[in-house]
């Protein structure tokens, strides 16, 4: 059963269960399902057509600014458009394929949807936490976006809605999986089931669940990002003794680092979120181990939420469609002493198995020099 947002209560109850669980399912308002799936129709038709992805296509110059980029993007088995609503879009020139003004219409006001859902769950997770409503009052007082930027409210500035069109044989490798960088994440449910989630955050022993077969029509997942975790962990009094003095940062859902002894980069991909399961009350599988068990008990006592860690497998003939919002704080706001840019340098020159659905990891000394250089940029 999924927590229906139109109840007068539900982003409390959105909140208690991400602490519980993880993750948890949402109901959307009709209006706002029939959006979602006029987006996944217009992002096949843009796609599809050769003048809108040359109009809407990132330039070379700018596909590596990854907190900043608008417009189209493709690899091998994969093609997205992806929209920073508080940066104003430059194309490069005049976007008028009709697909294509169709499909920046419709996200927008898909996105624009999801930020005020997100939003709304921020505020109930930051009254019991006063790290994280220092960083919404700071928020708060940021500018307003630039002229030209699609979205008119303040503050985090670096949040996007990514919409992603999957290859039929787009999979990731078994047992691989990630966290997403940010503060929460919500995903409808997409085309075809594709998602996978490890609620325990065990990359060896737990199962993967296919959550979208739980959804139904006009649902999402919600779940936090590692920026949440870490924000939330700085509230608890024994902080420093959980998370001790090693640096501690998160990494962003645009781009991975490739495991170790990887020379080519083969394994590096640009992707990084999509959804979780269904909510409270819904049938859940029971843990595998005691250890699985003591994890479970872990994540709920403490009153915190986990980073969900996931993953997509595609297995239809058609291919998927999904959407994924990513609702991120603004670089120059803070986590603890810290500024979101500099987690954000530091993030990107991280490996998977560094990073914990806490938020803490320890960079190798190699590593931190790629930080430098990062940071540098």
């Amino acid at each position: 059963m999924s927590i229906d947002v139109t109840t007068i209560n539900w982003a409390e109850d959105a909140a208690r269960e991400l602490k519980a669980h993880v993750y948890t399912t949402l109901k959307l308002p009709p209006d706002l399902g029939k959006r979602v799936q006029q987006l996944y129709g217009d992002a096949e038709r843009a796609f599809d057509d050769r003048a809108s992805r040359r109009q809407l296509r990132v330039p070379e110059d700018d596909r590596d600014d990854l907190d900043a980029r608008n417009g189209f993007i493709d690899d091998r088995k994969r093609e997205w458009l992806e929209l920073h609503t508080s940066i104003p879009a430059d194309f490069g020139g005049p976007v008028d394929a009709p697909p294509a003004t169709r499909l920046l219409e419709c996200a927008c006001a898909v996105e624009h949807a999801f930020r005020a859902l997100c939003q709304q769950v921020l505020e109930v997770l930051a009254r019991s936490s006063p790290p994280l409503a220092a960083l919404v009052a700071e928020e708060a007082r940021s500018p307003l976006p630039p002229p030209g930027a699609r979205e008119s409210s303040r503050g985090f500035a670096e949040s996007m809605l990514r919409v992603y069109r999957y290859d039929s044989s787009f999979r990731q490798r078994e047992g691989e999986g990630h966290y997403d960088m940010g503060l929460l994440t919500l995903i409808p449910r997409s085309t075809s089931p594709g998602l996978q989630i490890n609620a325990l955050g065990d990359r060896g022993r737990a199962p993967w669940v296919a959550v979208e077969k739980e959804m139904g029509e006009g649902e999402a997942v919600l779940f936090g990002g590692m920026t949440l975790s870490r924000i939330l962990q700085l509230s608890t009094p024994d902080a420093s003794q959980r998370l001790g003095h090693a640096p501690v940062f998160l990494r962003l859902p645009a781009l991975r680092s490739p495991p170790r002894g990887s020379s080519d980069g083969s394994s590096w991909r640009r992707d990084s979120a999509d959804p979780p399961r269904a909510a409270a009350s819904a049938e859940r599988r029971p843990p595998a181990t005691p250890a699985d068990r003591h994890a479970a008990d872990r994540h709920a006592a403490d009153g915190l939420v986990h980073a969900l860690l996931h993953r997509v497998c595609v297995d239809d003939a058609r291919g998927r469609l999904s959407a994924c919002y990513f609702h991120r704080p603004s670089p120059h706001c803070h986590i603890g002493s810290e500024t979101v840019l500099n987690f954000n340098a530091r993030a990107r020159a991280a490996h998977d198995d560094e990073l914990s659905s806490d938020g803490a990891v320890s960079l190798s000394p190699r590593d931190a020099r790629d930080f430098e250089r990062r940071l540098s940029r």
